[in-house]
C-alpha cells in the first residue's frame, strides 16, 4: 500500500481520488507519525465487508471455500444467465 503525505493529498486530492476509484488503489494517507487513514474505493469496501460477513459462519466460511478449491481445479459449469431474466 501506498503511503502518502497529508500535503500531497491537498494539492493533488482528484489525481489520488482517481487512482483509487479507477484503479483500485488502496492509499494510505500520513497526517503525522502515529495518525493516518486509508483511503479504498467504495465498492472494493462494500465487497471487502460483505466478505467479511460470510466468513463469520464457519459453515458458510467452509462451503466457500470449497467452491473455490473447485473452481482452481476447473470443478465449475457454466451457466448462461440471461435465460433467466426478464
Amino acid at each position: 500500500m501506498e503511503q502518502i503525505s497529508a500535503h500531497e493529498i491537498e494539492t493533488n486530492l482528484t489525481g489520488v481520488f482517481n487512482r483509487v476509484n479507477q484503479n483500485h488503489e488502496v492509499i494510505s494517507v500520513v497526517r503525522n507519525e502515529s495518525q493516518s487513514v486509508v483511503l479504498l474505493d467504495a465498492n472494493d469496501y462494500n465487497g471487502l465487508m460483505e466478505t467479511l460477513y460470510l466468513l463469520q459462519n464457519p459453515a458458510n466460511a467452509e462451503r466457500l471455500r470449497k467452491g473455490i478449491e473447485q473452481h482452481r481445479q476447473g470443478q465449475y459449469k457454466e451457466i448462461d444467465v440471461t435465460a433467466y431474466l426478464d
